[in-house]
């Protein structure tokens, strides 16, 4: 990490020890107000859930988890659903991280209705694109905790991902057939791994 990254990604950690702080108290305050402090978390901490040092995804990953958990999937999902659409694929990036996180904290279940509506969304290509690399980066959580554990907590989700995705190899958009092969690919890996 360079020391610009670095002193970034330090002053970032500062504002985020302060909202966490807020934690147990953040199911009292106000709903807008709540979402305020969720949607400031999670702009300060999506630069180090998609950055390449380990330690600082694994920070990013626990401060996400921790909200994810306060709040709930509802207040996760409406502070995060403008990011689906945006223009920027970093943004977009960020935000398929994030919900991935999301679903590996709360259960898998508890997004999938967001899968399916943001992957069948035929106005928005980003809309279909996110929804996808959420799929993709859900797939790449499942693939390393199947390795660790096994695959047996993991085999019934692959069914319902695989069917949400599966249309979406025909898209009219290259960007959304390319990134739902890598996810299908994934979830193929997925699936072979039996203990």
């Amino acid at each position: 990490m360079d020391q610009l990254d670095e002193q970034t990604m330090q002053m970032a950690e500062e504002q985020i020890t302060l909202e966490r702080k807020k934690l147990p108290s953040l199911n009292l305050l106000p709903e807008e107000e709540r979402k305020r402090i969720v949607h400031r978390v999670i702009i300060l901490t999506t630069p180090m859930i998609i950055h390449e040092d380990n330690n600082l995804r694994a920070r990013g990953t626990e401060i996400i988890s921790d909200f994810s958990k306060t709040v709930g999937i509802a207040t996760m999902i409406d502070v995060m659903r403008h990011d689906i659409n945006d223009m920027d694929e970093y943004v977009r990036n960020g935000a398929a991280v994030c919900f991935s996180i999301v679903a590996s904290t709360l259960g898998i279940p508890a997004i999938l209705p967001l899968l399916r509506e943001t992957c069948w969304n035929m106005k928005s290509w980003q809309a279909r694109h996110t929804g996808i690399m959420i799929v993709h980066k859900i797939a790449i959580l499942m693939r390393s905790t199947a390795l660790l554990v096994g695959s047996d907590a993991i085999q019934p989700h692959l069914v319902s991902l695989m069917e949400i995705i599966e249309p979406r190899l025909k898209d009219e958009t290259k960007k959304v057939r390319t990134i739902t092969t890598l996810a299908m690919d994934v979830l193929t890996e997925v699936a072979a791994i039996r203990y």
